[in-house]
Formats: C-alpha cells, sequence, structure tokens
C-alpha cells in the first residue's frame, strides 16, 4: 500500500483486497479441512487430493461424524486449494 501515489488510491486498493466476513456458521468446516490438509503430506510431487481415507480417519480419531453435505464441502475446498497450488506452481 506504500506504492499508492494517493490516499483515494490506497483507499480503492484496499477495498479490493477486503475479504467479507467468513460465517461463523460453518468455521468448522474450515477448521476441519485445515486439519485435514496438514496432515495431508503429499507425495513428493505438489500436494495430493484429501482422500476418503483421510476424511475417515479425521472422524475416528477427532470424535466428529461428517454428514454427507459437510464432506461435499471439505471436498469443494480442497479442489479449490489443489487448483490454486498448481496454478502457482505452473507461474513461472
Amino acid at each position: 500500500m506504500k506504492r499508492a501515489r494517493t490516499l483515494e488510491r490506497q483507499a480503492e486498493l484496499e477495498a479490493e483486497l477486503a475479504l467479507p466476513t467468513f460465517p461463523e456458521a460453518v468455521q468448522y468446516l474450515w477448521t476441519t479441512f485445515v486439519r485435514i490438509r496438514r496432515r495431508n503430506a503429499g507425495n513428493g510431487f505438489g500436494a495430493t487430493p484429501i482422500t476418503w481415507a483421510d476424511l475417515d480417519a479425521y472422524s475416528r480419531l477427532s470424535g466428529m461424524r461428517l454428514l454427507p453435505w459437510e464432506i461435499e464441502i471439505i471436498e469443494q475446498l480442497d479442489d479449490a486449494y489443489l487448483t490454486s497450488t498448481r496454478e502457482q506452481e505452473d507461474t513461472p
């Protein structure tokens, strides 16, 4: 932001970077995704998808039974994460 020449331009840039408030009702799904993702070691060639075995192990070890729609949300988050990391890897 220090490179912005005017206060108006700085305000415009900050507005572009502003994120909406994270919905509290689904915070637990984000936390679950992050916990599972941190434990996924990959295969040496980049990030790998969260597997059914990962989800099963999380459910058994945490005592948190995930409903089908919650699993779908976690899968969608993981797909977005994998897409993002692959795009970063492809950028020179």
